[in-house]
């Protein structure tokens, strides 16, 4: 029987990593959640997009996982997760919407540079 291929990218261009993961689906990729999620600090990298829709397609059950980043200090990658898999899910800007409210209302020095209220204010819409 063949090796399993990785669910977690191995460099920036490792499309079959991404496409095992999506293969493999939900749950499987519960336990391998946040290092898919570092995927998504920058979305400039050819695996981010495809693995961004992926997740986003999963919904509310991601909600711990993102809640962890978006009460982090990285305000680029809270603005691509609110743009890239918050916005585009009903079930998690619901799931995530006081989070969101807090992060438009109340955001800090570096989420205001970074633009992280805006983004939460454009999920929230």
């Amino acid at each position: 029987m063949p090796p399993t291929p990785p669910l977690i990218p191995a460099h920036k261009d490792d499309g079959d990593a991404v496409q095992a993961a999506i293969a493999a689906g939900w749950p499987a990729v519960l336990p391998v959640l946040p290092a898919l999620l570092a995927w998504l600090q920058d979305m400039n990298w050819p695996v981010a997009r495809p693995l961004a829709q992926f997740l986003a397609s999963i919904g509310a059950p991601l909600a711990p996982a993102i809640r962890q980043v978006l009460d982090g200090d990285d305000g680029i990658w809270k603005t691509n997760l609110i743009l890239q898999l918050v916005a585009p899910s009903p079930a998690l800007r619901a799931a995530l919407d006081a989070d969101l409210r807090r992060l438009a209302a109340h955001p800090s020095a570096g989420d205001r540079a970074e633009e992280v209220d805006q983004a939460a204010l454009d999920a929230l819409g």
